[in-house]
């Protein structure tokens, strides 16, 4: 993880994640996490799978037939990015953990879940922070609808920080 200031200059922002599950045999991913505040064409967040399968090369085969330059490798599904989320709610490690365990039927010790789910608690609190940061004016509507009393203070920036809520 790479960490830096907001545009606020107050509080750590994640610049940049790497997640990934390698083989043991060659070292090579199987699949992988990324996140990138500054990305460009790809998903901020996104999982790149390093598999195949047939359909899915034969659809990528047939699009690039059409259009190369919109798919260069056909033949490769790691080279897609599958969005996930965006800045603000994407997975954490304790997603990818559960889903090794889970899923794959990696080993665990017991009390593992407890240990993940409180991380998560931990993570989504805080990426939930971030966003209503992100969206002040959204933040105290739902919260007047509930039945809280918000008024703004003088002096409080609280417009949207629009990146968030519209980049892929």
């Amino acid at each position: 993880m790479y960490l830096s200031l907001d545009r606020s200059g107050t509080f750590l922002k994640t610049v940049r994640s790497d997640m990934a599950v390698k083989s043991t045999l060659d070292r090579t991913p199987l699949i992988r996490l990324d996140y990138r505040a500054d990305m460009g064409r790809a998903p901020t967040s996104h999982w790149q799978v390093h598999a195949e399968r047939g359909a899915f090369s034969h659809l990528l085969a047939r699009a690039h037939a059409v259009d190369p330059a919109r798919v260069r490798k056909p033949h490769d599904l790691s080279s897609l990015h599958i969005p996930v989320g965006g800045e603000r709610f994407r997975p954490c490690l304790e997603d990818l953990l559960q889903f090794l365990v889970q899923e794959c039927g990696v080993d665990s010790k017991d009390g593992w879940l407890d240990v993940v789910e409180r991380g998560r608690k931990l993570w989504r609190h805080r990426q939930l922070r971030a966003t209503i940061r992100d969206a002040q004016e959204e933040t105290a509507d739902v919260l007047r609808g509930l039945g809280w009393s918000v008024e703004a203070t003088p002096n409080v920036q609280s417009d949207e920080y629009t990146p968030t809520f519209v980049r892929w």
